[in-house]
C-alpha cells in the first residue's frame, strides 16, 4: 500500500443480515399493498371481491416471501448447485402458485380477477421492497462507489 493513501474507516452496517433487511423493507409493504387492494376491490364492487383481492395479495406476499427465504438458502449452499437449486425453487413456485390459484378458482365466492389484481400488487410491491432492501443492505456491507479507486469505473 503506497505511503500517501490513508485507511479510511469503514463505515458501521446496520444489525442483521442482507436476507433480514430484505425482508423487512418487502413485508410490511406488500401486505398493506394487498390490505390497500382489498379495500379497493371493495368499495368498487363489493366485499366478495374486496376479500378475493386482499386473500390474492396475501397469497403473492406469501409466495414471494417462500421464494427469498429460499433463494437465500440455495445461494448460500455449495456453489455446484446454486443454478440447480434456483431452478428448482422457481419450478416449485410456478406449480403451488398454480394449483393454488387452480383450487381458488373452483370455490364459488373467489372472483378471480381481484384475487389476480391484488396479487400482482402485493407481489410487485413486495419486490419493489426487495429490491431497496438489497441496495440499501449492499451500500452498508460495502461502504460508499468511489470511482477514483483502484478498479473503480471512470
Amino acid at each position: 500500500m503506497p505511503a500517501s493513501r490513508t485507511a479510511q474507516p469503514r463505515p458501521r452496517r446496520a444489525p442483521g443480515s442482507v436476507r433480514q433487511r430484505m425482508i423487512g423493507f418487502a413485508l410490511v409493504p406488500g401486505l398493506l399493498a394487498a390490505l390497500v387492494a382489498g379495500v379497493v376491490a371493495w368499495a368498487v364492487r363489493d366485499e366478495w371481491a374486496g376479500i378475493s383481492a386482499l386473500l390474492g395479495g396475501t397469497i403473492g406476499v406469501g409466495i414471494f416471501l417462500a421464494g427469498l427465504v429460499g433463494i437465500t438458502a440455495v445461494v448460500a449452499g455449495p456453489a455446484y448447485a446454486s443454478m440447480a437449486g434456483a431452478f428448482a425453487l422457481l419450478g416449485l413456485q410456478i406449480i403451488v402458485g398454480f394449483a393454488v390459484l387452480y383450487l381458488l378458482s373452483r370455490v364459488s365466492w373467489v372472483q378471480m380477477l381481484p384475487l389476480g389484481l391484488g396479487f400482482l400488487a402485493a407481489g410487485l410491491v413486495f419486490q419493489i421492497g426487495t429490491v431497496v432492501g438489497y441496495a440499501g443492505a449492499r451500500q452498508l456491507v460495502f461502504g460508499a462507489e468511489d470511482a477514483s479507486s483502484p478498479g473503480g469505473v471512470r
